[in-house]
């Protein structure tokens, strides 16, 4: 009697047992496909995410403000004498190929203009007073992109003359070096079967010119990233441009920064004389390249910027970038230790979303440790100090017809003593 119990109890315990073991199978089924579906969800997701950042980034730069301007907001709103840091600010009003430098109160000290205009993009005081411009005599209304032969670099004289005008498919970024060259970025159609069998990418160049516009010396952005292939892998993007030439924009790069603090070559290597910093939007990255060996030596930003601008290296050896942050949709300023690769000061506004631009966008570290900020998209620039106070912030007053503010691809301070300097070595 004693035995059938037991057995009777063990069949009752196998039951059980394998009643147990079958509901803990269907829920380990069960969560197998719900993870299975999450991740096919994380996967569409993600898919859509950078279909609409590409969709983003594919967007032309634009002219005008999205936001009509109120009309009691122009020029100069606030100035902060005592912390703002004394100069004249440089900007350009891309639309209207125009230039303007201002004094801290906004009073216009000097303008200069072209016609045709297609669109300016940056610009740059020499020390002498000559401005150098980056830009474009006409826009087809029919294509996105300008065509090869409406791209040009323009020389003025500090009363405005036209000194030279040269051809040349240039765009974005110029730079005075320190040997009294002109570096300037150029693009070219080029097909990259590694990239597209069929589709051309527009290759970036650094492009080196002599003071009078002849050419010196060129090299491909896209060849310098393939052979650091080693420790930089492209982003497989398919950014296209153009209604009628469809075109991989790969790099947009869209500043150039020849090496100038001769006391930081003692630091470290990245900080050689003959070593030019660039921002790639599209790559989201910033590297310095080694302009004699043909190099890169130093990459940074995959993973932490997005479309990134107006990369420029301080006097403490850190790097200065403005961080459009299109994925997220607000941007800021950040300042990056480049040997430890570390951001070590960032501003963003109170509300992140209320400091945001798509495309374009400054900043500047000023003498006095504060940051001048242009938000391009906006026509909007503004001065804070290191703890994120606004000491100094303006409008742009040219509007379109309709009351659109014209959007300011850049600004940039200069010290008094420098504009200074100019007045006074042309009489005035």
């Amino acid at each position: 009697m004693q035995t059938r119990k037991g057995n009777k109890f063990l069949s009752l315990t196998l039951l059980i047992i394998k009643n147990l073991v079958f509901i803990a199978v269907l829920i380990c089924l069960s969560a197998c496909v719900n993870k299975k579906d999450q991740s096919e969800l994380d996967l569409a997701e993600e898919a859509d995410r950078a279909k609409e950042l590409q969709r983003l980034l594919s967007l032309p730069y634009l002219g005008f403000s999205e936001e009509k301007a109120k009309e009691d907001v122009d020029g100069v709103i606030m100035h902060d004498e005592e912390r703002s840091y004394p100069g004249y600010n440089l900007y350009s009003v891309r639309n209207f190929c125009t230039a303007k430098l201002i004094d801290n109160l906004g009073n216009i000290v000097r303008s200069w203009k072209y016609k045709p205009c297609g669109h300016w993009s940056n610009c740059k005081i020499l020390p002498n007073g000559d401005l150098l411009v980056v830009g474009t005599d006409h826009m087809d209304s029919s294509e996105d992109f300008p065509k090869p032969e409406f791209r040009y670099i323009l020389r003025y004289s500090w009363d405005g003359k036209l000194i030279w005008k040269r051809s040349i498919w240039t765009h974005h970024d110029i730079e005075l070096t320190p040997h009294f060259q002109i570096l300037v970025l150029t693009q070219r159609y080029r097909l990259v079967p590694a990239i597209d069998p069929a589709v051309e990418i527009l290759d970036n160049e650094l492009t080196l010119l002599s003071l009078r516009g002849a050419l010196l010396d060129v090299c491909s952005l896209y060849d310098l990233f393939r052979v650091a292939s080693s420790h930089f892998s492209f982003k497989h993007i398919r950014i296209k441009v153009g209604n009628k030439k469809k075109l991989i924009d790969l790099l947009h790069a869209n500043s150039i920064e020849w090496m100038h603090h001769s006391h930081l070559e003692k630091q470290d290597p990245i900080y050689a004389a003959n070593n030019i910093l660039v921002c790639s939007r599209h790559q989201d990255v910033i590297a310095i390249i080694d302009w004699e060996e043909k190099k890169i030596v130093w990459t940074w930003g995959r993973g932490v910027l997005s479309a990134p601008h107006d990369a420029t290296v301080l006097e403490n050896g850190h790097i200065l970038v403005f961080d459009n942050g299109v994925n997220r949709g607000w941007s800021r300023v950040i300042e990056v230790n480049p040997l430890a690769k570390k951001i070590v000061w960032e501003y963003r506004a109170p509300n992140p979303k209320d400091f945001f631009t798509r495309a374009a966008g400054s900043s500047q570290r000023l003498p006095n440790g504060n940051t001048l900020i242009a938000n391009s998209n906006s026509g909007h620039a503004f001065e804070v100090t290191p703890n994120g106070e606004v000491v100094w912030e303006f409008f742009n007053p040219i509007k379109n017809a309709k009351g659109y503010r014209g959007t300011i691809i850049r600004m940039k301070r200069y010290g008094l003593s420098y504009i200074h300097g100019i007045m006074k070595w042309h009489g005035e």
